[in-house]
């Protein structure tokens, strides 16, 4: 593949909620995979390292959930591994989030496909924590983004 021998290229990428009707998903206390389409499939790269990236707006709910993510290697949710599953937003009363957050995951075979998918969870559901995406017009939600980028062999990663 073109992309293939070059770090810092985008090795796939996955867009949803471009001008189509606002979406939304109510979080819940377990990972899961909120939409089959939340995923990015790719080549790995020479270097066998990739970070992936998500955005996506975190809606804390009436009175403010804390927001963890994990990456999935299925689309009912099957964790890569538990470092993985990070917080990442401790929302308080009515407050919504921008999130992008990376992860980078190493030790990929090159030129093996793989296909990784946004799990999410919060610590309680009270208030009714959501994701919201999309949008049609005026006033939109911001996309679902995915993507998966290639990252050069001499990435320093503390083990």
């Amino acid at each position: 593949t073109g992309s293939y021998d070059f770090p810092g290229a985008i090795m796939g990428y996955n867009v949803q909620g471009l001008n189509v009707g606002h979406a939304s998903y109510s979080l819940t206390t377990s990972f899961a995979v909120p939409d089959a389409g939340f995923h990015v499939s790719f080549v790995a790269p020479k270097s066998g390292i990739v970070e992936i990236e998500i955005q996506i707006l975190y809606n804390g709910g009436s009175v403010g959930q804390t927001l963890l993510l994990g990456l999935s290697d299925n689309a009912s949710y099957n964790t890569v591994a538990d470092y993985y599953e990070q917080t990442v937003a401790d929302a308080d009363e009515a407050d919504d989030y921008e999130i992008h957050h990376k992860w980078v995951v190493p030790s990929l075979t090159p030129g093996d496909t793989y296909q990784y998918w946004l799990g999410a969870r919060v610590l309680n559901v009270f208030g009714t924590p959501t994701f919201n995406y999309g949008g049609s017009g005026t006033g939109r939600f911001p996309d679902f983004i995915m993507k998966a980028t290639a990252l050069p062999s001499n990435t320093q990663i503390e083990t």
